[in-house]
């Protein structure tokens, strides 16, 4: 039987990824995933932990390195992110408004034009506490172009829910510990 080096397999795997991708249209996925929760963190503590960029690496310490705010006037931010031990440099900016609406929009890369708008109002607490908890409303737009386009459609709707789920968590979680 005929057997491959481990050099062999390994350029017949981009080999294959790269003829494959080469007929996959340049941009086709887009997604939108929904997400309503009531947590029982003050609104204006959670809005603190989401707008906190510099803390970023240790609410996410496993998927981001650095987030560094390069326009303050356009809240331009440079981050880099990523999976499995897979990191990628991507820009985004962001918009808060009184309101508690928080919208991240990703202006470069494969993921250029996804939008993610958390919507947060206050709503009673644990034990009738008035303005105790928090509702949100989360929203994400998914847009992806070239390879990261055709990969995502391999990922299934509630695991991208499931980490939108969780990554909310973590806010809630690093709030509540402040």
């Amino acid at each position: 039987m005929f057997q491959l080096s481990s050099e062999s397999k390994i350029f017949f795997i981009l080999a294959t990824i790269i003829v494959i991708s080469s007929f996959v249209p340049s941009s086709y996925a887009d997604r939108i995933i929904t997400y309503q929760t009531v947590v029982n963190v003050k609104k204006e503590s959670l809005l603190s932990a989401m707008s906190n960029l510099q803390e970023y690496n240790k609410i996410f310490p496993d998927n981001i390195r650095y987030v560094r705010l390069l326009d303050n006037n356009t809240h331009l931010v440079e981050m880099n992110a990523g999976i499995n031990g897979i990191y990628f440099d991507t820009q985004a900016t962001y918009t808060l408004d009184k309101d508690g609406k928080y919208v991240i929009e990703v202006t470069s890369g494969d993921l250029k034009g996804t939008t993610m708008t958390t919507m947060l109002e206050k709503t009673w607490g644990p034990g009738g506490q008035r303005d105790g908890a928090t509702k949100a409303d989360i929203s994400l737009d998914m847009k992806a172009s070239g390879l990261l386009s055709w990969m995502l459609n391999f990922v299934p709707d509630n695991s991208v829910s499931f980490a939108l789920e969780d990554g909310f968590y973590r806010f809630v979680k690093y709030a509540q510990a402040q």
